[in-house]
């Protein structure tokens, strides 16, 4: 039997995942990388970065941290999927950088060819408005 996700849907190679980590209040991104049988059942890989350790390949367990793994986004076609996963393979072993290339960063390059964080971009909004705020305030 494949494996899938809580909700019930297969775990497809190519899928965006991420997890909450309750400890930092944020939630950690990955590319399921590898689907393989490992003896007694099948195994996932997913590809994600991590700081310190840069683009790495970890077990889904090792992933999920104890957290509930979601799917977040699902590839379109094969050739989306060869895409994603070629984007990936060229990442492996990349640095970990908050600001440029952070889990979401890569995830989102893999999938979309685009490095983008939407965390990275609503803290700086907030950054810019509490700036803001302050110039105001002290006029």
């Amino acid at each position: 039997m494949m494996p899938t996700y809580a909700n019930g849907i297969p775990i497809a190679l190519g899928d965006w995942v991420r997890v909450f980590v309750p400890r930092k209040g944020i939630w950690h991104h990955g590319i399921v990388r590898r689907i393989y049988w490992a003896g007694n059942g099948f195994a996932v890989e997913i590809a994600n970065n991590m700081i310190g350790r840069g683009v790495i390949a970890s077990d889904w367990y090792d992933f999920a941290d104890g957290q509930v793994v979601e799917l977040h986004r699902q590839a379109t076609s094969s050739i989306h999927i060869q895409e994603i996963l070629a984007r990936v393979e060229s990442n492996l072993g990349k640095p970990y950088n908050l600001f440029a290339q952070n889990c979401e960063h890569f995830a989102s390059l893999a999938f979309n060819g685009k490095a983008e964080s939407k965390s990275v971009a609503v803290a700086g909004f907030v950054v810019l408005a509490a700036i803001i705020i302050g110039l105001l305030g002290a006029e």
